[in-house]
């Protein structure tokens, strides 16, 4: 499998956007997390309002390498990737 490039704009926008790096925080903490809890964790902390908003900034977060998706036993996890740790210098 070719491994994909992630160019340092594109990572640094991921990184540098408030709402994603709370989620990346998030992710941090927990090492992994359940997208149910992420998503409510986000909504009860007023980062974010819907399921829509998280998509669309999980789908960044996971195409600039800083997360994981992981389908598990009908689950969802997040875990943190070695270009989302840069959060742990903010």
């Amino acid at each position: 499998m070719e491994e994909k490039k992630v160019g340092h704009g594109q990572h640094l926008k991921a990184v540098n956007h408030p709402i994603r790096r709370e989620m990346l925080r998030m992710v941090f903490e927990n090492e992994s997390i359940q997208e149910k809890e992420l998503l409510d964790k986000l909504i009860g902390e007023n980062i974010i309002e819907d399921s829509n908003l998280f998509k669309y900034h999980m789908d960044f977060l996971l195409q600039a390498l800083c997360v994981e998706k992981i389908n598990q036993e009908g689950t969802t996890l997040y875990k943190i990737l070695p270009g989302g740790r840069v959060i742990e210098n903010f």
